[in-house]
């Protein structure tokens, strides 16, 4: 039993193959009734062809009679010796009639007494001596005869060989094996109407023509109606079967869609709760990886004759925030050591990652270590074999009170440095990323200042844009932070911003910026 009833698009489906099947069922019915049509309208085309070469031979036997008594002058005796052979054959009455313009006289009878239709002899007076076969109709008595003759277009055109045959009883057809009769059940009808007075012979039970196939054959000067239907099917069984088999196998179809529509649909339903699910929990993550950044990330110190600013934009992905973060430590009145880093990777993972690099970067120069030995004791805490994970990090120191800036980058961007009015992409050796083995990494570069400028640190998404080349991205910050130099520090940053901000971005963006002179 189910707990919930079936989904309306369930029982739609369902309900759509249901029409499906039943009207292919009947099309398919349709189709094997009108075959089952066309064969009987052959066979009947086949009884047809039969009875036609029936009335050609009647016609032919008696025409030759005709002959015989027209060769011979009209002998009773040599009509009767070639009568008797023709009856011995078929069981009919023969006669031989002198026909005038008034009067018919037989002159000699072969076999029973003819009946003669019902107006009499006179009947044949006005026939003409086509040489053609005749058919006068059917005859009451015991048994009811069909009488037809012929008048020969020899001689002088005065004889009529006249025949009646008895009709067999009740009418009643016999239908061999064998024959392409079997399997129908048929009637014979004399003339173009399916008249009861007129059946000439029927199976045991005459067809309905209201459901039958009907055919007329010329027959003489008048026709033959055969009206036939199959006792059964005239096509294979399976032909027959087809329209239950597809009604059968819709039906099937019908429920298996309608289960099968049921079952993917709950399912989805119960996908769309566990990814519901799953979307809380992600954005419970991202809150508390969001928070542990945004508290690592530390406030901007004061430095006497430095000015400092940094910005840190979040991604727009909805669930993860990644890794990027910023830090900036005095180390006197005129020195500070500066650092900018990005974790591979998103979400809480990173965040951790991000706050231990951080504080292990505050231990290290707390204790008074270089750069260079800062960054080489970072690359022991992280390995991409075991931990999965790498940093990009670029540190930096600078002291105005000997002018001078070094620089050590582990797979990071160098700084841009901006100078009156035109900004530059300090060159730095890079190292591999921290997490990477590096067996020799580069010491750390010396940049000399002399006057007044102005350090911009960042990290990639203030660059990197899909499908458009890194360089591209580099340029545009460095004209970008060219322009603002002039502004004040926080205003150059919103500027910055402003102009390296696109739609879609998915990484997050942090911008530090160190000003002296």
């Amino acid at each position: 039993m189910l707990r919930t009833p079936p989904r309306k698009l369930s029982v739609a489906v369902t309900l759509v193959l249901l029409i499906l099947t039943v009207g292919l069922a009947v099309l398919t019915w349709q189709v094997n009734a009108e075959s089952e049509q066309s064969l009987l309208r052959r066979q009947l085309a086949q009884v047809g062809t039969v009875l036609g070469s029936q009335a050609a031979v009647l016609q032919v036997q008696l025409a030759d009679l005709g002959a015989v008594a027209v060769a011979t002058d009209e002998d009773p005796d040599a009509f009767a010796r070639f009568a008797d052979s023709q009856l011995r054959e078929t069981g009919q009455s023969l006669s031989l009639w002198r026909i005038t313009d008034d009067e018919a006289e037989r002159l000699v009878v072969q076999g029973v007494d003819p009946l003669v239709p019902e107006d009499g002899a006179d009947a044949f007076t006005g026939l003409e001596a086509t040489g053609e076969l005749l058919m006068f109709g059917i005859l009451p008595g015991e048994p009811d005869r069909l009488t037809y003759g012929l008048r020969p277009a020899e001689g002088d055109g005065d004889l009529l060989v006249y025949a009646e045959s008895p009709l067999p009883p009740e009418r009643r057809l016999t239908v061999p094996e064998g024959s392409p009769l079997a399997g129908l059940d048929l009637a014979l009808y004399l003339g173009d109407d399916v008249d009861p007075d007129r059946l000439l012979q029927a199976t045991e039970d005459a067809p309905d023509p209201g459901r039958s196939e009907t055919t007329t054959v010329p027959f003489g000067d008048t026709t033959l109606t055969v009206v036939g239907v199959a006792q059964a099917s005239l096509s294979s069984a399976l032909s027959s079967a087809l329209p239950w088999i597809v009604l059968g196998a819709g039906l099937l179809l019908a429920l298996a869609g309608g289960v099968t529509v049921e079952y993917v649909s709950r399912r989805r339903a119960l996908a769309e709760r566990l990814a519901a699910e799953n979307e809380r929990l992600y954005r419970e993550q991202r809150g508390i990886a969001g928070t542990l950044q945004h508290a690592l990330l530390p406030a901007v110190p004061e430095m006497s004759g430095v000015g400092i600013a940094a910005r840190y934009v979040a991604g727009v992905d909805e669930l993860d925030v990644g890794g990027d973060w910023y830090d900036v430590i005095a180390r006197g009145p005129h020195c500070c050591v500066f650092v900018v880093g990005d974790i591979s990777g998103r979400g809480l993972p990173a965040a951790t990652t991000m706050a231990a690099l951080r504080f292990a970067v505050r231990a290290y120069v707390a204790e008074g270590h270089d750069i260079e030995v800062v960054m080489a004791r970072l690359r022991d805490l992280l390995d991409i074999s075991t931990d999965h994970q790498f940093a990009t990090v670029l540190l930096g120191e600078l002291d105005t009170s000997s002018d001078r800036l070094r620089l050590v980058s582990a797979g990071h961007f160098a700084p841009v440095l901006v100078t009156g009015g035109s900004a530059t992409m300090l060159d730095c050796p890079v190292a591999p990323p921290v997490g990477v083995p590096a067996p020799h990494p580069p010491g750390a570069t010396v940049v000399p200042i002399t006057s007044a400028a102005t350090l911009v640190a960042f990290t990639d998404g203030a660059v990197e844009r899909r499908r458009e080349p890194l360089d591209t991205g580099l340029e545009r910050l460095r004209v970008a932070a060219a322009a603002a130099g002039s502004r004040p520090l926080e205003g150059m940053l919103d500027d910055l911003l402003a102009e390296l901000s696109s739609e879609g971005n998915k990484d997050d963006t942090v911008l530090l910026a160190l000003r002296w002179g």
